[in-house]
């Protein structure tokens, strides 16, 4: 029951970030608006972790698995999220992000013990992608060349955050989410300010009560909470299955987009999420969890 809460919160929250990026760009540059959002979630969970008097990592083995992943996922992911999002619209960059589960199942098959692709599973998730290409059939149609290469900057996104999950699913299930969080968001901070420094003008950040807002709620719900939340849900729950919530967020992401942009949504909004939901019930309730359940209990130490 807890977990279901959970992955509704993320579900919602990370549905709600699409569109809030979306905002916060009309107010500052991305690279610069990526690194205040992790700054401030750096701050948070440092502030959580000092409180809490929870021990950083002193194997350096460990500490390479923290940081690598952190590198692929909040600076290549997000990366590629912030920069992409100036050419397409929020609802568009959702929809390519739902390719998450499929990299996922791939890397996981190889990578994780007891995660292994099966026809069913597979058929899952072509159903709920389809379900995500129904409701944003109109956003696919004739782009521009511009929107072909930002779509294609944006496909780094959802590549680099399943190299990540799996990283973190491999090694890290053992660790504190909140050290991990907080360790790999510092690394991320520290890329990407240098990078936005170089290739953006600081004063092209507005420091306006849309810029602050949008930075607050992706830096403290839309990074401190929802990834501590998702790593705590790892420790239990398939990457593959997890990353399910790549098919739900794109639905949050059209309303919204719809209520707060102005992005258009028509009817078959409804079919489509029809479409996503029974494809994700098809891989949860169909496919085996014997094999990994066996897999997690008998899992000596990397």
């Amino acid at each position: 029951m807890i977990n279901t809460l959970l992955i509704t919160a993320l579900c919602l929250i990370w549905g709600a970030t699409w569109v809030v990026i979306k905002i916060g760009l009309s107010e500052s540059p991305p690279f610069y608006a990526a690194a205040f959002r992790f700054l401030l979630a750096v701050l948070v969970l440092g502030a959580l972790v000092w409180a809490g008097r929870r021990s950083l990592p002193r194997n350096r083995g460990i500490l390479g698995w923290i940081l690598l992943p952190g590198f692929f996922m909040y600076f290549g992911s997000y990366g590629a999220v912030y920069y992409s999002e100036q050419f397409i619209d929020s609802a568009l960059a959702a929809i390519l992000f739902a390719s998450f589960p499929f990299f996922v199942a791939i890397a996981a098959h190889f990578y994780i013990p007891g995660e292994r692709l099966s026809f069913l599973k597979v058929l899952g998730m072509v159903v709920g992608f389809l379900g995500i290409v129904v409701i944003f059939r109109e956003g696919l149609t004739a782009p521009t060349p511009g929107k072909w290469w930002a779509m294609g900057i944006m496909m780094l996104s959802p590549l680099s955050s399943a190299v990540a999950s799996v990283m973190v699913k491999r090694h890290l299930t053992k660790e504190d989410p909140m050290v991990v969080n907080f360790l790999q968001m510092l690394f991320g901070v520290l890329i990407l300010f240098p990078f936005a420094i170089i290739k953006e003008n600081f004063t092209d950040f507005h420091w306006s009560a849309t810029s602050i807002a949008s930075v607050s709620f992706l830096g403290i719900l839309g990074s401190a909470f929802t990834f501590v939340t998702y790593y705590h849900l790892l420790k239990t729950m398939e990457v593959t299955r997890l990353s399910l919530i790549a098919f739900v967020t794109p639905i949050t992401a059209a309303i919204l987009g719809w209520l707060v942009l102005g992005e258009k949504i028509t009817w078959v909004t409804a079919a489509g999420a029809i479409l996503v939901f029974f494809g994700i019930w098809i891989v949860n309730i169909f496919t085996p969890k014997r094999a990994f359940a066996t897999a997690l209990r008998n899992r000596v130490p990397d």
